[in-house]
């Protein structure tokens, strides 16, 4: 462990196992869909639907946004499946961490912690916020680091410096999926599925945003048990 993520590391997991309310309301936090992407995407769909000059322009912001978030998942898991494997600080016999009230050891057991996956979605998600609704978009930063990525930390869940790589890859797909160039034959066709079939392109795009708000956790079970079920099958 570097000195950087062993101090910060450390003046986190200090806290850990003094309140029962408080480890309790963290770990919370932590595992709930609500606070970790529907308060967010719920803003996606704010934008959408608020009627100003630049409607199209945050439409297109909003596709984009949705793009970046799926990209910087599967960069993540790309990266994580390339680099060698890094035991969580909640499983790593070399780290000393006091286990907070209500967390398990087997927690996100077989995982690797960097880079921190839901760092990346949430910080894409957030930058995409900024880049439509301006200075108002910091606060959903704030937000996202203080709920969704810190907590990660405190729980053992992951290093510092992997929320942080993860961050900036969310940070990077974002403003680079929203520019000009890629924003706008990127959302072309989806703009036009949306007025010609907006029944269709409102199903889709609510379950898209379910799925993102979850972190593709119902997708994940699916891909999962679908796979199992092709190996008995064979």
């Amino acid at each position: 462990m570097n000195p950087v993520d062993q101090y910060l590391f450390e003046l986190l997991n200090g806290f850990a196992h003094r309140s029962l309310i408080f480890d309790a309301a963290v770990s919370f936090l932590a595992d709930q869909a609500v606070f970790k992407g529907a308060l967010v995407t719920s803003l996606l769909w704010l934008a959408w639907f608020q009627h100003d000059p630049d409607q199209k322009l945050r439409r297109e912001l909003v596709i984009s946004t949705l793009a970046a978030t799926v990209a910087a998942l599967l960069l993540t898991k790309i990266i994580r499946s390339l680099v060698p494997y890094q035991l969580r600080p909640i499983h790593d016999p070399a780290v000393t961490f006091t286990l907070p009230y209500r967390v398990t050891s087997e927690s996100l057991w077989n995982w690797s912690s960097f880079p921190s996956d839901t760092a990346a979605f949430a910080i894409a998600l957030s930058v995409g916020v900024l880049l439509i609704w301006g200075r108002w978009g910091w606060l959903v930063i704030l937000y996202s680091l203080v709920v969704i990525c810190v907590p990660r930390i405190y729980l053992g869940y992951h290093y510092p410096s992997d929320v942080v790589v993860g961050a900036l890859i969310g940070t990077l797909v974002t403003l680079t999926v929203c520019r000009k160039e890629i924003r706008i034959p990127l959302s072309r066709r989806l703009l036009l599925w949306s007025d010609d079939h907006p029944g269709t392109f409102y199903c889709a795009f609510f379950l898209l945003t379910y799925e993102i708000a979850a972190v593709f956790e119902n997708t994940r079970q699916i891909l999962t048990a679908v796979w199992k079920l092709s190996r008995y099958a064979l």
